[in-house]
């Protein structure tokens, strides 16, 4: 199901559903896609392959037990009240993972190149916490790609690189994060890989690794884009800047393709 008008982008998409007050699901295909979860034109949460969800966070640093999640998911209704009353998160907890998560799976899916979007009905059982209006979650995603330009480069070379470590000395007051990340990198991980693997958020990932290349205790090899790769990819040499409605900070964005389904950046 489409809105009666033809948004020229997501942006632009995403703030018509906003002003409509819609309930929806916007599906972004491509690399690394995902799903935009609308609620009253708010963004509740963004579903992608390259940032690890609130769930895949809270289980995979051990925060909560996989058999404690499931149990309180399936008791249905207020996941937070339920994950409480069983001792695992406090509702301030659950809110913070959900928060993170949407902000960095939105920053993921500005990561990838132009791709198909398509509003359909809304998601069941979406894990959701606070919602937010869509030119927040763009500002955000602009910043966070504002910062790693100034850090390492390229945002998206970074998501494609795989990361492995030097014969540098570790500092003695290098810390557990950071080590931590050194410890994963094997020569064969993007960063998207290092998060999923460590249980934390993309962003946070890329922002450590700018840190420890300053240190000279990485390298970085860019994946050649003709080899399969876990990793997001990069998208064309001539992606343009674009605004969304006014009031919104600019999302990176292609120009539109003329065929149906929508061609669109994602935020």
């Amino acid at each position: 199901m489409t809105p009666a008008l033809t948004p020229r982008n997501l942006p632009a998409l995403l703030a018509a559903l906003h002003d409509e007050g819609r309930d929806a699901a916007v599906a972004v295909s491509g690399t690394p896609g995902g799903t935009i979860h609308v609620r009253a034109g708010l963004v509740v949460a963004v579903d992608t392959p390259g940032a690890p969800s609130a769930e895949s966070i809270l289980l995979k640093s051990g925060r909560v037990e996989d058999g404690s999640w499931a149990a309180a998911r399936a008791a249905g209704g207020d996941l937070a009240q339920h994950l409480q009353e069983r001792g695992l998160l406090t509702r301030q907890e659950f809110e913070v993972a959900c928060t993170a998560a949407l902000f960095d799976g939105a920053f993921a899916l500005a990561l990838g190149p132009g791709a198909v979007w398509e509003v359909r009905e809304p998601a069941p059982a979406v894990v959701t916490a606070r919602a937010f209006a869509p030119h927040l979650v763009a500002a955000e995603t602009t910043r966070r790609l504002t910062v790693l330009t100034e850090l390492w480069g390229s945002p998206v070379e970074l998501a494609r690189t795989r990361i492995r470590t030097t014969d540098t000395p570790r500092p003695p007051a290098l810390g557990a994060r950071h080590t931590a990340v050194l410890d994963a990198a094997n020569g064969r991980r993007t960063p998207r890989d290092l998060a999923f693997t460590l249980g934390r958020g993309t962003y946070a990932v890329m922002l450590d690794l700018a840190r420890l290349r300053t240190l000279g205790l990485i390298h970085h090899d860019v994946t050649p884009t003709a080899r399969p790769s876990t990793a997001l990819r990069v998208p064309g040499a001539h992606a343009t800047a674009s605004r969304p409605p006014a009031g919104s900070a600019p999302l990176p964005t292609r120009t539109p393709g003329t065929h149906r389904p929508h061609r669109s950046d994602t935020v």
